[in-house]
């Protein structure tokens, strides 16, 4: 008893020194923990995901936008079936006020189909993605270059992607979509070129809560497809594309 009774007192004592001598150390983790996560909200570093269903299948996007300056860096995959892409691009602010915003995002991509073993399969560039935002109108427009033939994957091609919303609310907005797509050039020498869809429709985005968006184009394809012999497919008709977008 007189051993236990000894001991207690100074157990007590190096328990309240370590107590004590603890505090500074906690409230100092913790505020260089705070500073670490300021230091993240300041940065700037801004990223987003998208889902894309439609002809070409489920498609997943993932990027994120670097500011760098009066300007910033901007990247991001794209994922459908066994084909990868891998762009890079410099977003360029034009105009950033409160009642109007215009930015150009020029970009250049590598392709690369992992069902084969050969590298590179495409060549996306140049790129040049437009972005206007005025007061309840916004307008957004993709013009790609598609360079498959130097490796033997596909034929060359042309898109572009226009569409111009109006927000009737806060989270909907609607408006026209206009897709084209023409051939450049083929792998074969009896490929022909020009005009090869020409899809005309609307557009409606939702808001689902914060920086969630959900995307409806319904378009009618006015132009007919080939088969790989080269005869002609009647595929006009309604088309369309379901888009998912988070941002952060």
């Amino acid at each position: 008893m007189k051993f236990k009774a000894f001991w207690l007192p100074q157990l007590l004592a190096i328990v309240c020194i370590l107590t004590v001598g603890s505090v500074p150390m906690v409230y100092a983790d913790g505020h260089e923990a705070g500073e670490e996560m300021e230091m993240e909200e300041e940065s700037g570093i801004s990223g987003w995901f998208r889902t894309d269903t439609d002809s070409l299948g489920t498609q997943i996007w993932f990027g994120g936008s670097y500011p760098a300056g009066s300007v910033s860096i901007d990247s991001d995959i794209y994922v459908v079936g066994t084909f990868a892409e891998f762009d890079l691009g410099l977003g360029i602010p034009v105009v950033d006020s409160d009642s109007l915003s215009l930015t150009f995002l020029p970009m250049v991509g590598i392709g690369f189909d992992y069902e084969s073993a050969n590298g590179p399969s495409s060549l996306i560039a140049p790129q040049l993605f437009t972005y206007l935002t005025a007061g309840s109108i916004y307008f957004e427009s993709w013009i790609q270059f598609f360079f498959n033939t130097p490796f033997d994957y596909d034929d060359d091609s042309l898109y572009t992607r226009d569409f111009l919303l109006y927000s009737i609310t806060d989270n909907i907005a609607i408006g026209p979509q206009v897709e084209v797509g023409l051939t450049l050039s083929g792998l074969e020498e009896e490929t022909e070129t020009g005009l090869s869809s020409l899809v005309v429709g609307g557009r409606i985005n939702l808001g689902y809560g914060e920086n969630n968006t959900l995307g409806l184009f319904v378009g009618y394809e006015t132009q007919p497809a080939e088969d790989d012999e080269g005869n002609e497919i009647d595929q006009t008709g309604f088309t369309g594309r379901m888009t998912f977008v988070r941002t952060w």
